[in-house]
């Protein structure tokens, strides 16, 4: 076994065993094998039965890209079968989260005779309640975390609920197990969408999700999908383009317009195979994208001055449009490790919309349980999760959310390391240790230790801002901000950092990319 191996198997605490198996090639017949929805068939049913009846059917979707991607599988999968239907991107600022009661009186009206609810429903009672009193059925495709009581839907595909498996998973991971049902076939494309909905909304890299991201990114081609290519730019298609490149980009769609005509163009985007379109549409995208970008970096610059990060938790108010909030959370989090909940004034002026994040071992939907008498609305995840709070009872719900995070023990765990020698960066190497990824929640890259590295043999980028140095065979060590001026403090340093795969007019090369560096004299 290759010494790299061994320490590979350590720092995952996995047997030679448990790596054959993480290895093995995924299939179509075997990435989700011993798994299934009790209920599917009776879902299915429930659809098949509309269509024999020529039943007019509704997709009311979320605003994230978990809920467009699933709303875009469905519309691919009755695109497929040539069934009209209509669909709905929620307005974040106008329509909220879930479907209420406004919205199924339109659909009500509109003589539909079936809601399919994806990526949201198992907290919409009043607006299924309301569909159901009027006749119609109610088909809920979600996997946010259930309360004790459910709605009155005619059917609910849900990982637990169903007895699909206890790994949390994706709206989009049981669209698209739904329209494979349907279709009675694997269908490429959906299963790229149903992939990235997996690593946008952060579901853990484990049995079923991580088989179908590898699966996907195994067996993706360029030039087949041109809506995935214009996303991902000129990058290698891989859960790092995904995350960094694709679902940013997606997400700033409903983090930021607010209209319903522009919402309706993303779905059009991942659902056209229109050259014309698509090259069009591309650009709005990357605009909007690039707007959500500025608006993050100023509104995280101006909150480092308000914002009070000494108690237990973080929780406060921002001026900011309330589409960013989340990524504002996001960044505290990272940086301090505290639940973090920030809030925005809604459109209304009476309510506070509040996004929150938290680490490892703070369950932020609990705690929205815990205090839901404060609370309008409320929903999420073990880590993330939004609310709505009248204004008068904010200061009582603030106070009360630290005193419950103050209650939680939460143990940041030191960061393990992999030793790694100079002449271990090799493409061999590279892909000895990509044979484990798909890299993501719950099984994250190895992170790797360069020690006592002579300073004065290092090289740098023109303007002295960056660390870029050639150590033979296309292998690199690449530090981004870590300056000349700054590196000459050192003697010898300690850097602790990431291999990656570089093309850059067509040359492959070894990188070994710096994210942290320590005195190698202070150990």
């Amino acid at each position: 076994m290759k010494p790299l191996l061994e320490r590979l198997l350590d720092y995952y605490r996995i047997s030679e065993q448990d790596y054959a198996r993480l290895t093995a090639p995924i299939t179509i017949d075997n990435f989700a094998l011993n798994h299934r929805f009790d209920n599917m068939e009776s879902c299915v049913a429930l659809l098949r039965e509309a269509l024999d009846q020529n039943k007019k059917i509704f997709i009311y979707g979320d605003y994230d890209a978990d809920g467009i991607l699933s709303i875009s599988i469905l519309v691919k999968m009755f695109d497929e079968i040539n069934y009209p239907i209509s669909y709905h991107v929620p307005n974040r600022y106008v329509d909220g989260y879930g479907l209420n009661k406004k919205r199924a009186e339109e659909i009500v009206n509109g003589g539909y005779d079936l809601i399919i609810t994806v990526d949201n429903g198992l907290t919409a009672f009043e607006g299924i309640s309301y569909a159901k009193e009027h006749g119609l059925k109610v088909l809920i495709i979600d996997h946010h975390q259930p309360d004790v009581t459910l709605p009155d839907a005619d059917g609910i595909l849900h990982p637990s609920i169903s007895n699909f498996g206890e790994i949390p998973t994706s709206a989009g991971f049981i669209t698209f197990m739904f329209a494979t049902a349907f279709l009675g076939r694997f269908d490429p494309y959906l299963s790229v969408l149903a992939a990235i909905s997996v690593i946008s909304d952060m579901m853990p890299l484990k049995e079923y999700n991580r088989n179908l991201v590898k699966l996907v990114i195994e067996n993706y081609r360029e030039n087949l999908f041109l809506s995935i290519d214009l996303l991902k730019e000129k990058d290698l298609f891989n859960e790092w383009s995904i995350g960094m490149r694709i679902a940013p980009k997606i997400n700033a769609i409903g983090r930021l317009i607010d209209d319903d005509e522009s919402l309706r163009k993303i779905i059009e985007f991942l659902t056209s195979d229109d050259p014309e379109l698509l090259l069009n549409y591309n650009k709005g995208i990357n605009f909007v994208n690039d707007e959500r970008k500025d608006l993050t970096k100023n509104a995280s610059e101006n909150s480092k001055e308000t914002i009070d990060v000494s108690g237990a938790a973080i929780v406060e108010i921002v001026p900011e449009k309330e589409g960013v909030i989340g990524l504002i959370a996001n960044s505290f989090v990272k940086k301090y490790q505290k639940p973090t909940l920030i809030f925005a004034l809604d459109q209304s002026g009476e309510f506070y919309k509040g996004s929150g994040r938290a680490p490892k071992g703070f369950n932020v939907v609990d705690a929205f349980k815990k205090l839901d008498y404060l609370l309008e609305t409320s929903g999420g995840h073990s880590m993330a999760g939004g609310c709505t709070i009248k204004k008068e009872k904010y200061r009582e719900f603030k106070s009360k959310f630290i005193a419950l995070a103050a209650e939680t023990k939460i143990v940041k765990k030191k960061e393990d390391v992999i030793p790694l020698y100079i002449n271990e960066i090799t493409f061999d190497n590279f892909d000895l240790i990509n044979s484990l990824s798909p890299f993501g929640e719950s099984w994250p890259a190895p992170k790797f230790i360069l020690s006592h590295i002579r300073v004065a043999s290092l090289m740098y980028s023109r303007d002295g801002q960056h660390i870029i140095t050639s150590i033979g065979n296309n292998a690199k060590i690449n530090g981004f901000y870590f300056s000349k001026e700054k590196m000459a403090e050192y003697q010898y340093v300690d850097l602790i950092g990431t291999l990656r795969l570089s093309n850059f007019y067509s040359k492959n090369t070894v990188e070994f990319v710096i994210s942290e560096i320590f005195d190698s004299e202070k150990k």
